[in-house]
C-alpha cells in the first residue's frame, strides 16, 4: 500500500476515484505527489470496492493520505442489503449524500468528483470534473487537470485559502 503522512498538513483535499482517478492515473500521480509535498492531506473519497481500489493506487504508485468507500462504510453499519445475485441495496439519498458527509465530519476543505448528483449536498467546495475535457469547474473557476501538476495543485489550493 502506497500511503504518505506527514505532518502540519495545511489542507485536505478528497478525490474521488471511479471517473476521476482511473480515467488519467498518470496525472493523478504526478498531482498526488505535488499535492503531499505541499502538505495537503488526499483523502479517496469512493464507492468501493475498497481492496480494489487500494490495489489500483498501489499498482499506479498514486499516494494518499486516507481511504474511505462508502460501501465499506455502510456495509460495516449494517445499512446495505447483499442479494443472492451478489448486487446490493442502499437507500439512494444515504449512497447520494455520504460523500459530502464524510467531507463534513473530516473537515475536508475541497472535493473533487465526476457526479453533479453528489455535488447538490456538499456545503465542502466541489469541483466537478469532466473527464473527457481533464477540466473541473468551482464555483466560477476553471481548473486545467491536463497542464502541469504544479499548476494545477496551484489552483486546488487557491480554494482552500
Amino acid at each position: 500500500m502506497k500511503t504518505l503522512v506527514t505532518a502540519e498538513k495545511v489542507g485536505k483535499i478528497g478525490i474521488d476515484f471511479h471517473g476521476v482517478i482511473n480515467t488519467d492515473p498518470e496525472f493523478f500521480q504526478k498531482l498526488s505527489q505535488e499535492l503531499l509535498r505541499r502538505r495537503i492531506e488526499i483523502h479517496i473519497i469512493s464507492g468501493g470496492p475498497e481492496e480494489y481500489i487500494k490495489n489500483y493506487l498501489h499498482d499506479n504508485n498514486i499516494f494518499y493520505s486516507q481511504i474511505w468507500c462508502i460501501y465499506s462504510y455502510y456495509e460495516n453499519k449494517g445499512q446495505i442489503t447483499v442479494c443472492e445475485d451478489g448486487s446490493f441495496y442502499m437507500d439512494d439519498e444515504l449512497w447520494n449524500k455520504a460523500k459530502a458527509d464524510y467531507c463534513c465530519r473530516h473537515k475536508i476543505g475541497l472535493h473533487i468528483d465526476d457526479s453533479s448528483v453528489y455535488g447538490r449536498y456538499f456545503t465542502t467546495p466541489y469541483c466537478l470534473y469532466n473527464g473527457n475535457t481533464k477540466t473541473g469547474r468551482i464555483f466560477d473557476r476553471q481548473i486545467n487537470f491536463a497542464g502541469s501538476a504544479e499548476l494545477c495543485a496551484d489552483q486546488l489550493i487557491s480554494v482552500l485559502k
